[in-house]
C-alpha cells in the first residue's frame, strides 16, 4: 500500500503538489490569487459590478428609426464667436498696417508689370509691321536694353532683400527678437523690394515708349 502511494506521487507530481495546498483560501477559493494577487486567470465567478455597463446613447442621436435632429439642436456643435484673443499691442497694429501696405504694393506692382508688358508688345509690333528700314535697328536696340536691364535690376534687388531678412532671422534665433518683430521686419523688407521693382518696371516701360516715339520722329 505504501509502495503504491509512493509510485502515484512520483508519476503525478502535479497532483501531489495540489494535494499539499490548503483547502481554504482568503481570496475566494482561488489558488492563483495567492501566486498573483493582482490577476485572475481562471476565475469562474467574476464580480458582477466589474462588468461593462451598456453605454448611454449620445444626445441628439436617437434610435435608428427616429427622426434626425434639427439644426437648432445641433447648434452647439458649430463654432460661434472669436476663438482666440485679438492682440491689441502697438506692435500688432503696426504689423497689420504693414501687411495692408504689402497687399496694396503687390496690386500696384501687378499693374506696373502689365504696363511694361504692353510697352514691349507695342514696340515689338511696331518693329515687326510699321518701322521703316532705318528705324528698325534703333527700336530693336531700345527694346533690347530694356529687356536686359529689368531682369538684372530685379535680381539685384532680390539679393539685397535677402541679407536683412537673414540678419533678423539670426537675431531671433539668438533670442534677441520676438517672432512678431521678425515677421514685421520681413514684411517691411518685402514691401520695400516690391516698391523698387515697381519703380524699375515703370522706368523700363517709359524708356521703351519714349525711345520708340523718338525713333519714329527721327526717321
Amino acid at each position: 500500500m505504501a509502495l503504491s502511494q509512493l509510485s502515484r506521487r512520483l508519476l503525478s507530481p502535479t497532483a501531489a503538489a495540489a494535494a499539499q495546498l490548503p483547502k481554504t483560501f482568503s481570496h475566494g477559493r482561488d489558488p492563483f490569487m495567492i501566486i498573483h494577487p493582482g490577476r485572475r486567470f481562471f476565475s469562474a465567478s467574476a464580480n458582477p459590478s466589474s462588468s461593462s455597463t451598456p453605454s448611454e446613447p449620445e444626445p441628439g442621436l436617437g434610435p435608428p428609426g427616429s427622426a434626425p435632429a434639427s439644426p437648432d439642436e445641433m447648434r452647439h456643435q458649430e463654432i460661434e464667436g472669436p476663438t482666440v484673443e485679438r492682440d491689441t499691442s502697438p506692435l500688432a497694429d503696426e504689423t497689420r498696417r504693414e501687411i495692408d501696405a504689402l497687399r496694396r504694393t503687390v496690386q500696384r506692382l501687378s499693374g506696373s508689370l502689365a504696363l511694361l508688358g504692353g510697352a514691349h508688345l507695342a514696340a515689338g509690333s511696331w518693329i515687326a509691321y510699321g518701322a521703316p528700314p532705318l528705324g528698325v535697328e534703333t527700336a530693336a536696340a531700345v527694346q533690347g536694353v530694356a529687356a536686359f536691364a529689368f531682369p538684372f535690376a530685379v535680381a539685384l534687388v532680390l539679393r539685397r532683400a535677402i541679407k536683412p531678412i537673414a540678419f533678423f532671422q539670426k537675431m531671433e534665433a539668438n533670442a534677441r527678437l520676438q517672432v512678431l518683430t521678425l515677421c514685421l521686419q520681413a514684411t517691411k523688407i518685402v514691401n520695400l523690394m516690391l516698391l523698387r521693382t515697381r519703380v524699375m518696371a515703370i522706368s523700363c516701360a517709359l524708356g521703351v515708349s519714349v525711345a520708340s516715339v523718338a525713333a519714329i520722329l527721327m526717321r
